[in-house]
């Protein structure tokens, strides 16, 4: 199993970041994005999200980020995450409103796999989204925020110095300096 989970996260959330011909600074961007939504209670539309916020930052601001790079990045919650992460969202959100609720991390996980079982994907996104957003409301969402703004920032200047360093290590392997390696390898729009 571990090793199954380590195959995934090199395949789905490291390779699109290192394989990217993209500048680093595009790269970086779109694992912020995708980072920042995949730590919102925003499952089953994140990716759509991400394509969004890609196509009004590209048409609007005329401005670029690695849009394969910030959909996989929001596979950070996925079915195996899910569940314990907007917990987390909720209780810190309960929290920062000084509220108590008393929702039990059980209930809570039997109420998300019960939708999960409701039927069709567009049943299961209205009853998850009606639970999350109408039933739990404001806590969830503000607690989601608690993460997801320093995640952003985090995964954004942390992709950075890997990106980097990775192309500069590529760079020494071909023989040639950064900036060749960059002009004959990175993609510009």
């Amino acid at each position: 199993m571990k090793k199954k989970i380590e195959k995934i996260i090199q395949e789905k959330l490291i390779n699109p970041v290192l394989h990217s011909r993209a500048p680093v600074s595009e790269v970086s961007l779109g694992v912020a994005v995708g980072v920042f939504l995949g730590l919102t209670p925003t499952v089953g539309v994140q990716m759509y999200l991400v394509f969004v916020v890609w196509s009004i930052y590209r048409y609007i601001f005329r401005r670029h980020f690695n849009l394969p790079v910030g959909v996989a990045m929001v596979w950070i919650s996925n079915p195996l995450t899910m569940v314990p992460l907007y917990y987390l969202f909720l209780v810190t959100g309960y929290w920062l409103l000084e509220t108590q609720n008393g929702l039990s991390y059980k209930h809570f996980e039997d109420t998300l796999g019960r939708i999960s079982e409701t039927g069709g994907t567009w049943k299961i996104i209205v009853e998850g989204a009606r639970f999350l957003l109408i039933d739990l409301g404001w806590p969830m969402i503000i607690g989601g925020f608690v993460y997801a703004v320093p995640g952003f920032f985090l995964s954004y200047f942390l992709t950075k110095s890997i990106a980097t360093s990775h192309r500069k290590s590529m760079a020494r392997i071909a023989g040639m300096s950064y900036e060749d390696w960059q002009t004959e390898n990175e993609t510009h729009h």
